[in-house]
């Protein structure tokens, strides 16, 4: 699928900003990484690249710390199909918008990052999946400078240590939402790294700690029913309750885009 030819005004309007608390980008994997590797090689300052799906854009309404967080992002692409299917209902013209998410494309991310000889620093999971990971990338990334922390560490002065020790130009903070957003808020100004990115629990998903949705269904936006059918307990009340809660917004940003394009019309 070809990249957006023009996106449409309305992803970086106000009613948009309200809504998501930043710009959307929908893009692909690629054209990210290669806009963004001018600067990372250059060493320029740190950026914050957030992503939104369903969840995210449930806990902008209602968590002021993840508001904060997508207030302070320097750029922010597309989760979850069905975030897609919420911009054509609010009235947004999304035709050739793409999307990604890690969960379906870290391996392409490490490719970019060993053939960029970029340094990646993953900070999240379990030490478990720390463990696993270390062999997958080893064999399949032999080249890839890389270092890992696991997410539980009270310590935290001392993950920042170590970060900037590394100098990574991609920093993967990957403790599930709100607490990553949360720990980004609280170290940003300290960390000296490329990129800063939302991972979520992606690692779990590469290491078979939790059942990785195919490709195909991921494609479809049904990742999340094959991962409630798999987690119903934890993740019922994300994947059921979540897009009701987000209907009133979506019409509210419905209302607002309308009356953004009237005073446009008008002027």
């Amino acid at each position: 699928m070809p990249e957006l030819r023009m996106l449409d005004s309305a992803l970086a309007g106000p009613a948009l900003r309200r809504f998501a608390g930043c710009a959307l980008q929908p893009q692909s994997l690629q054209a990210l990484l290669q806009k963004l590797l001018p600067r990372l090689t250059a060493g320029a300052a740190p950026l914050l690249v957030g992503h939104h799906n369903l969840y995210s854009l449930y806990l902008q309404q209602r968590d002021p710390e993840v508001a904060a967080f997508y207030r302070q992002c320097d750029s922010c692409y597309v989760d979850g199909v069905p975030v897609l299917w919420l911009l054509r209902a609010a009235g947004i013209d999304i035709r050739g918008a793409q999307r990604f998410s890690f969960m379906d494309c870290l391996p392409e991310l490490l490719d970019f990052a060993q053939t960029g000889k970029l340094r990646v620093f993953y900070l999240g999971s379990e030490d478990a999946a720390i463990e696993r990971a270390q062999g997958w990338v080893a064999k399949g990334w032999p080249q890839l400078e890389i270092a890992w922390q696991h997410g539980y560490s009270k310590d935290e002065a001392a993950v920042v240590a170590a970060i900037n020790a590394f100098r990574p130009q991609l920093l993967l903070v990957g403790m599930g939402m709100p607490k990553q957003e949360q720990w980004i808020l609280r170290h940003r100004a300290q960390l000296q790294a490329g990129a800063i990115f939302q991972a979520g629990g992606t690692l779990d998903y590469y290491t078979g700690l939790q059942a990785q949705p195919p490709a195909g269904l991921s494609r479809l936006g049904l990742a999340w029913l094959y991962r409630l059918l798999h987690d119903p307990k934890r993740l019922w009340r994300r994947y059921l309750l979540t897009p009701w809660a987000l209907l009133r917004p979506t019409l509210r940003l419905r209302r607002e885009l309308r009356a953004e394009r009237r005073l446009q019309r008008a002027a």
